[in-house]
């Protein structure tokens, strides 16, 4: 149907941009070709679609949540390693939030408050699209919601491509391109394991 061909044009998009920016999470490019759109819940309907662009959703959600986390993390192991001198094998698996220095003690308050304000929106989405989608009156209505979501995150994915171009300038200086070699050589020591949901599975994520 042309919704559903609408569809498939929208899912093309979105998965050339995820690699364009090398996404952490973004779906295969041969998943293109196998996007599951016809009416029904068989193998080719579009209800695998929906659980899959729910688990797309879930996945972005951890991997935003794992990435505020991280610069934390370095600090506190930091500070045990240099203020409370242990060793790599010493760290405990938790930590009292009195037993931290005063400045780690506002840095998990303003984690705390950052992880409100960029996860929240995330987790009401995920609630939000598949209640949308369940209300949905047919299978029309279903397609054009699904794109809906899908046009969304490409948008999203457009507007940080336009801002990496702003900054990617010739003239940056050395150090600036640097720190963004650290900064992908650490994306790439964090993407997920091969035998984790995002796999490069036909039909999955990568």
């Amino acid at each position: 149907s042309p919704e559903e061909k609408l569809l498939c044009d929208s899912f093309r998009a979105l998965v050339n941009i995820q690699h364009d920016l090398e996404e952490d999470v973004r779906f295969t490019k041969a998943s293109v070709d196998s996007l599951a759109v016809a009416d029904g819940a068989d193998e080719d309907g579009l209800w695998q679609t929906i659980r899959l662009w729910q688990s797309y959703v879930e996945q972005r959600l951890v991997g935003r949540q794992n990435e505020l986390q991280r610069d934390f993390q370095e600090k506190l192991q930091d500070f045990l390693m240099k203020e409370k001198g242990l060793n790599n094998e010493e760290l405990p698996s938790a930590i009292g939030f009195q037993d931290l220095s005063p400045a780690l003690q506002e840095e998990v308050k303003e984690l705390q408050k950052r992880m409100a304000v960029e996860l929240e929106p995330l987790i009401l989405e995920s609630t939000l699209t598949m209640q949308k989608i369940l209300e949905a009156e047919d299978h029309t209505a279903r397609c054009k919601l699904v794109r809906y979501f899908i046009d969304n995150e490409r948008n999203r994915l457009n507007a940080k491509k336009t801002l990496q171009g702003m900054f990617s300038s010739p003239t940056l200086s050395a150090e600036t391109v640097d720190e963004d070699e650290d900064k992908k050589e650490k994306e790439e020591d964090s993407a997920p394991a091969p035998k984790s949901i995002f796999t490069d599975e036909e039909d999955a994520f990568q």
